[in-house]
């Protein structure tokens, strides 16, 4: 019994005695390369959307006894949606990063609401 306590005794001022000691880790910096993500209007096709409208007419009516009222009947065409210009690459999906900044691109016309005038007019 007494080689086990002296045995006990050995090991725990053995085990306390030992510390782990881990190595220092290494900071290493890493440049990105830097990627360009917007693409040139060169390797693109521009499709202009057109501008969804709605016709409307606008009636006026004027009493004028003892004759036929007096009525006038103009037909309004309304922008609903205004057009648009985007560019589509080779698959055929809109590309919104485009390199260039004097490239038109977005909505272009009259804007919601906007009556437009009648070709036939």
């Amino acid at each position: 019994m007494r080689r086990f306590t002296l045995l006990a005794l050995l090991c725990g001022t053995a085990f306390t005695a030992c510390q782990t000691t881990q190595p220092e880790a290494r900071t290493m910096i890493v440049t990105p390369e830097s990627l360009q993500t917007c693409m040139s209007v060169e390797g693109l096709t521009k499709k202009v959307i057109p501008a969804e409208t709605k016709v409307q007419y606008a009636i006026t009516q004027i009493e004028n006894p003892p004759y036929e009222p007096i009525q006038t009947k103009v037909k309004q065409t309304k922008v609903v949606k205004p057009a648009k210009v985007i560019y589509v690459n080779e698959q055929g999906s809109e590309i919104v990063d485009i390199c260039e900044t004097n490239v038109e691109i977005g909505e272009i016309g009259p804007g919601v609401g906007e009556v437009i005038a009648d070709p036939e007019a």
